[in-house]
């Protein structure tokens, strides 16, 4: 028997302001969400890191016991490949199928993506001195797939089809041991993933950064995950490339007067189900669909399995927020920055310019944030916390690097000898000067620097 929401405790579930009179304590915890957390989940993850880094296989296998009561031993880290035949055995057909038709759309989208790319091009900018740029995949690569409250078979597919499409020679998943994790297993194999390991949390992030005895370490760490997970990325960060700190999912739905509510509470749900620490935001310039999406929630939420998430989530760091208007609203998403925006209005294509920051949007009363994270083939693995405000999606050219290039000839040099003579003084590196004195034979200097 579902359990009933009293009327009196609608407030308790999901905080209902009006953009003009909200205290800004109450607009800065919605707009810094759980990012606030980070530096003390810092300090308590720092430890861990360094143990990992200091007793390899051994801190991991500790850490597997402790979090998640697995014992094993150093051999079954790595998924091997009967277990991979056996996830295969275990998967049903229907579930596969499905996982082949997600990879294939999101080979077309990144695909599409690597085919509009110059991988290098030059330009000659003076007669004689020609600069450019070429793109080369990194070598190697940790893909984070969360899967402490849920297996992410999607997560997996969609971070390993663009660094294969780049090129990635060394392509490792990694997934908290949740049961069995056949479809993981499964999406992994397909998305052509070389090494898998059961290993997760801050451990698994250590791990990749610094490498232990089994696991050897990659170039870059990619993926979502929890709090810690996204603390323990900006803490190896510098010792290991990161795509960006994407932690806790997250939505603005802007609406207008003539989105459906139960649309609107629906999609708060999805997102407040991931995490305690997610959040579902409903920005709107009328009151009749703010409050009858509240109204909506409450009947939608003692139907929904992960509803003991999704009540924290709500009371933590979601909200209904109504605006004086569009322009307001507009204004308030770009301020957030939404690491998913839909855009339940009529023309939702008409505000598509104004939007500045978000890590992706999606357009119209039918386009839910679910379409992208299981079928449209676009990557939903984005910047979270406001970092959509400089960071952008993981794609083909996360797993990539740029190179500059250029190439002078004499009469070229010729032409750049000014400038550096007279810079290379200012900044008192006579030898860089040297560099070129020795090839042109200039003599007399153009300026000297006042002592």
């Amino acid at each position: 028997m579902k359990k009933v929401i009293k009327e009196e405790n609608i407030s308790l579930i999901i905080q209902l302001y009006e953009l003009k009179t909200m205290n800004m304590k109450d607009r800065q915890k919605i707009i810094q969400r759980s990012r606030s957390d980070i530096n003390k989940v810092k300090r308590r993850v720092l430890p861990i890191i360094e143990d990992v880094r200091s007793r390899g296989d051994r801190a991991i296998l500790d850490y597997l016991e402790k979090f998640d009561g697995m014992k094993l031993k150093q051999e079954e880290l790595r998924i091997s490949n009967t277990e991979i035949e056996e996830a295969y055995a275990k998967t049903d057909p229907l579930v596969l199928k499905m996982i082949r038709q997600q990879i294939e759309l999101s080979q077309k989208f990144h695909r599409e993506q690597f085919q509009r790319m110059e991988l290098q091009w030059e330009i000659e900018t003076i007669p004689g001195v020609k600069l450019g740029q070429k793109r080369t995949p990194i070598e190697s690569t940790g893909l984070y797939v969360p899967g402490g409250t849920a297996p992410y078979p999607t997560v997996m597919q969609i971070l390993a089809v663009p660094a294969k499409l780049a090129g990635v020679k060394r392509i490792i998943g990694v997934t908290p041991p949740r049961g069995k994790n056949y479809e993981v297993i499964v999406a992994a194999n397909e998305a052509g993933v070389d090494e898998i390991y059961r290993i997760g949390g801050v451990a698994a992030v250590a791990a990749l950064a610094y490498g232990t005895e089994t696991i050897k370490p990659v170039d870059k760490i990619v993926g979502p995950g929890n709090i810690y997970v996204t603390a323990s990325k900006m803490l190896v960060f510098g010792d290991v490339g990161i795509d960006m700190p994407a932690g806790p999912s997250e939505a603005i739905i802007l609406a207008d007067e003539g989105a459906n509510p139960a649309y609107c509470a629906a999609d708060i749900l999805a997102r407040a189900e991931h995490d305690p620490n997610a959040a579902g935001v409903l920005v709107t310039w009328s009151k009749v669909v703010a409050e009858k999406t509240k109204e909506e929630i409450i009947r939608q939420l003692p139907t929904l399995s992960r509803s003991v998430i999704i009540k924290q989530s709500l009371a933590r760091y979601s909200a209904i927020i109504i605006t004086s208007d569009e322009t307001e609203a507009v204004e308030f998403t770009n301020e957030y920055a939404p690491e998913h925006l839909e855009v339940l209005t009529k023309n939702p294509y008409k505000l598509l310019p104004k939007f500045t920051n978000a890590g992706s949007i999606f357009l119209g009363y039918n386009t839910p944030v679910p379409v992208g994270d299981y079928a449209s083939g676009t990557n939903h693995v984005l910047p979270t916390g406001g970092w959509a405000k400089m960071f952008s999606p993981v794609g083909v050219e996360t797993f990539m690097k740029v190179s500059e290039f250029q190439s002078v000839t004499k009469e070229g040099l010729e032409s750049l000898a000014p400038i550096i003579d007279v810079i290379s003084e200012v900044e008192g590196l006579d030898a860089h000067w040297n560099t070129i004195e020795q090839r042109l034979q200039k003599g007399t200097r153009l300026w000297k620097k006042q002592s």
